[in-house]
Parts: C-alpha cells; structure tokens; sequence
C-alpha cells in the first residue's frame, strides 16, 4: 500500500509540474487554431489582389507594363546589335569582291555598296563602309558621306556610324592612335587621331573642303542613351602620309564615287 501510494504521488507531482491535462475538446480546438492560417500560396495570392485598393492596382499594373516594355527594350537591343554583326560579315563578302573588281552588292535588295575599311588596330576594331549615309545604311555599317572627298583625298572626309553598334568603340580612341583606312582601289591610308569632342549636330566645324588630308569619325553623344540627340562625338585625325602607307592586291578598276 505504501508502495502503490508512493507512485500516486510520484504521478501528481509530475501532472503538478505539466498542468492539468487537455481534454478532448480542447485538443481539437487548439489545432483547429494552429492550422487556421495554414493555407497554400497559391489561395494567399487569389486573396492578396481582392484586398488591394483600386490605387494599389493601378500602381501594379503600371509596374506589369514597366516590366513588360524593359523586356521588349532589351530584346530589341539584342536585335539590332545582332543584325549589325551579321551584316558585317555579308559585308566583309561584298568588299572582298569589290576588290576583285566585282560589281556586288551584299544582298539583292540593298541600295548601297561598299566603299571601305576603317580599322583601329590599337582596338582591334574594324567596320565596312557603305556608300551615302541613308537609315538604311547606318543600320547595317558606317557610311562615308558623300558630299565629303574621299578618304585620302584633298580635305575632310567624314564616316559616321551608330554609336551602340559599329562606332561605339570611338569612345575609346585615343590621341595619337592610328586610324587606318582601306579604300575600295586597294590603297591603305594611315591617320593620327586626335582629341575627341563633342558639338551640336549643327555646329561641328566641319569643312569638306578644308585644306590638308583630313578624316572625321562621327557618331551621336552620349554614348549611354538611347534616344537620339541633338549632340554630336567627333574624333578627327590627320593623314600621316600624302602617300598611301601599303596597298592590297586589288583588281579593281572603277572609279571611287564622286561627289555629285
């Protein structure tokens, strides 16, 4: 008897330091508590948008079409700066034959030929040129204007090109740099670039028919927008012998585009 009630009083001291214990219905009422606000992401979400105000909405469809016209933007840059590769290589085809002598353009339906090769070898960049400086053109490389002498001829010569595609790397020219120049006749022309500056598109200072041998590389400013501007970056430099520095075999007999 001692002993049966020495293991009662070991039960009620040890229910003492728990507490009385739960009946049934408070069992089920506490769980149905703890999993009240158990509910999936997915009912979260379907409850989220009803409990937003018409403001809240509003703000939430504007940041949708954000979202939306950043994807379309980057998508379109990728487009253009893809095209602008590819077509250089088409490009590269058509200069080569134009060297041959060959009348070729580099697709059917383009309204232009090539012209020349600007290359900056410190960069390690180069680009075809295209004759006349249309849209079209511009989309597809730099274009020497044609109301300017030819590169290497009396005067200013002037190539503008895009400056999120093939003349982006114009920001990184540098005084003294050499720009060479392979015109369409098989003569390779070597110039000393100059300082870079930035004018109005109406105020650049340039004159075709300045006296020297000049060349002028031209693109919009700055380099990080992506709209188009009213300023202009400049690079200009200097032929550094009247003579061509080289040639390549060409057997192209044509003559280079006159100024009309």
């Amino acid at each position: 008897m001692t002993r049966m009630m020495s293991r009662a009083g070991l039960r009620n001291q040890e229910a003492d330091e728990f507490g009385p214990l739960p009946t049934y219905l408070e069992l089920a009422m506490a769980t149905a508590a703890a999993t009240a606000y158990d509910v999936t992401s997915e009912q979260k979400s379907r409850a989220l948008l009803p409990r937003l105000s018409m403001v809240e909405k509003a703000i939430a469809a504007g940041i949708a079409a954000l979202a939306l016209y950043g994807t379309v933007l980057v998508a379109d840059g990728v487009y253009i700066k893809a095209k602008a590769e590819l077509s250089q290589i088409l490009l590269k085809r058509a200069f080569a034959a134009e060297l041959r002598g060959e009348d070729t353009k580099p697709w059917p339906w383009a309204d232009f030929t090539t012209e020349a090769e600007v290359t900056a070898p410190r960069l390690g960049k180069h680009a075809i040129v295209l004759s006349g400086a249309s849209g079209e053109a511009l989309a597809f490389g730099p274009a020497w204007l044609a109301n300017t002498p030819q590169p290497g001829d009396e005067g200013t010569s002037v190539i503008a090109a895009h400056r999120d595609t093939h003349f982006r790397w114009l920001k990184d020219v540098k005084p003294g740099d050499e720009i060479e120049v392979t015109r369409r006749d098989g003569k390779v022309l070597t110039f000393k670039a100059g300082e870079g500056r930035i004018v109005p598109w109406d105020q650049s200072g340039i004159d075709p028919a300045a006296q020297g041998r000049h060349l002028v590389l031209a693109t919009c400013w700055p380099f990080g927008a992506t709209e188009r501007g009213p300023l202009r970056y400049i690079v200009e430099a200097e032929l550094v012998d009247p003579r061509p520095t080289g040639a390549i075999s060409s057997t192209n007999t044509k003559p280079l585009f006159q100024v009309e």
